[in-house]
């Protein structure tokens, strides 16, 4: 049996405008009922989410609650002072358990230039803390420029749609610290194992895309691509594992 852990993954809600949410035991019944061991888990949709301090508070607990939750919290600038500085928000994600966090520069008002995220580059750099680049917050020519300014700092690529290929090898080929998630809507004709023969199986992580996507296709794409038992075992949850070890609290 695979060990399978989701690194797109999220709780809260589905989209801005819906009411009806997605509270965090709905999340672990969807992993039990798929069996998947773990999901690294964010607070969503961030369209609606603007108190990010209390926001990783909720995630934290939901957390602490479900053992099969790993929090990705949301980081920040803090040029303005009004969230702590970027060595302690990096220090106490790490200390709460995080296994990566995310960015969200348009929903959270900020340019991804270096000018203004480089003391938070930085920081997360020398923790090692992996970041989750959402292709719709975080496009892939922002990726590159992160993966320039911070080369040991863990980029995870995730929403990125199959006819971005012919810029998504090349990024892939290019910076050795950028990763694959392939969730949704990552979705392509034998996608798995072109991107295991083009980069290597060793910078796939699988995901699904829950609560917005459903599971069974992430999985169904996976475990029915032609990859060695090996490389099977690397993206189902030993990449993941490898990223989380390196974490420097």
């Amino acid at each position: 049996m695979i060990e399978l852990i989701d690194v797109q993954a999220g709780f809260g809600g589905l989209a801005t405008g819906v009411r009806e949410g997605i509270p965090a035991d709905e999340l672990v019944a969807e992993l039990e009922r798929h069996q998947i061991s773990h999901a690294l888990t964010r607070i969503t949709p961030d369209g609606i989410d603007f108190d990010v301090e209390r926001s990783n508070e909720s995630l934290y607990q939901a957390c602490a609650e479900f053992h099969e939750l790993i929090p990705c919290p949301v980081v920040l600038p803090a040029q303005c002072g009004d969230v702590p500085p970027e060595e302690e928000q990096t220090a106490g994600a790490a200390a709460s358990g995080a296994a990566a966090v995310v960015i969200r520069p348009g929903p959270d008002n900020w340019l991804p230039e270096h000018w203004v995220i480089g003391p938070l580059l930085d920081a997360l750099q020398e923790a090692r803390l992996p970041v989750v680049c959402l292709n719709r917050l975080v496009p892939l020519p922002v990726v590159a420029q992160l993966a320039e300014w911070a080369p040991e700092l863990p980029l995870i690529v995730a929403e990125v749609p199959y006819r971005l290929n012919r810029t998504l090898v090349p990024l892939l080929q290019s910076f050795p610290n950028t990763y694959l998630s392939i969730g949704s809507n990552f979705t392509a004709h034998c996608g798995v194992e072109f991107y295991a023969s083009m980069v290597g199986a060793d910078r796939l992580l699988f995901g699904t895309g829950l609560p917005a996507a459903e599971a069974g296709a992430a999985i169904g794409q996976f475990l029915y691509a032609d990859l060695t038992g090996e490389e099977r075992e690397w993206i189902g949850a030993g990449n993941f594992r490898r990223l989380q070890e390196d974490i420097r609290s």
